[in-house]
């Protein structure tokens, strides 16, 4: 089955705004971007380089009348779109293509789950502005540091964060399924998972048997994966 073309939009870089040591705020801005199609939070769009490398990333923030949107990008190694993001420059520019990604349901939810590592932070902090504000929700970050990938949360009733700090000796995503693997659950929760494919995936798991969730409860990605360039989950 051949996948529907999506629309792709030239862009260049209009502000370069570092969030924390470890994560960078690319705003971006091209003529088209007022067609951007978003229709709900974790949508995402892959960023093209002028060098041809590309990868997905979650629109954090779109300005239509503007034509701007935000990404948040993670500086976190040897990969060419987080070397590209470190060294880019207002005026670069780069190519948009989509949006994509299915909606996840919180519907009827008593209490929401959140659980990301930086990869999936902008897309947990998307679903978290887009969430009624009474609605409880319990958020935890796995970070690399205390001011390495920490950004403030904001101000809601019935907001719990916990930033869970990486042992640099320890897998990426291990101290987060740990962390999940021990933590009770409210009765009515909806939760949604993303970072490690694999953490990820035993967590889910756990969810689904330990904690006996509906399926349609249990929202999941791996961003990506150890020892694997472009996963798709």
């Amino acid at each position: 089955m051949f996948r529907r073309p999506r629309p792709t939009h030239d862009v260049r870089v209009v502000a370069v705004t570092p969030l924390t040591p470890a994560l960078v705020r690319l705003t971006f801005a091209g003529s088209t971007l007022d067609t951007l199609a978003l229709e709900h939070a974790t949508q995402w769009v892959k960023l093209a380089t002028p060098e041809g490398h590309s990868r997905a990333y979650t629109i954090r923030h779109h300005r239509p009348v503007g034509q701007e949107v935000d990404i948040d990008v993670v500086l976190h190694g040897n990969g060419p779109l987080s070397r590209w993001a470190a060294t880019v420059r207002p005026g670069d520019g780069a190519v948009l293509s989509g949006p994509r990604g299915r909606r996840p349901s919180f519907e009827d939810a008593d209490h929401v789950l959140l659980a990301a590592d930086e990869s999936a932070l902008p897309a947990a902090l998307t679903i978290l502005d887009e969430l009624p504000r009474a609605l409880p929700v319990t958020v935890f970050v796995e970070v690399g540091d205390a001011t390495g990938a920490a950004l403030p949360l904001p101000a809601r009733p019935g907001l719990t964060g916990h930033w869970l700090i990486r042992d640099p000796d320890r897998p990426k995503g291990r101290t987060l399924a740990d962390t999940l693997l021990s933590t009770d659950l409210p009765t009515g929760t909806t939760a949604w998972l993303a970072g490690e494919a694999h953490s990820v995936a035993t967590v889910r798991r756990h969810l689904l048997t330990d904690w006996a969730l509906p399926r349609d409860r249990v929202h999941s990605k791996g961003y990506w994966k150890h020892g694997e360039a472009n996963h798709k989950d």
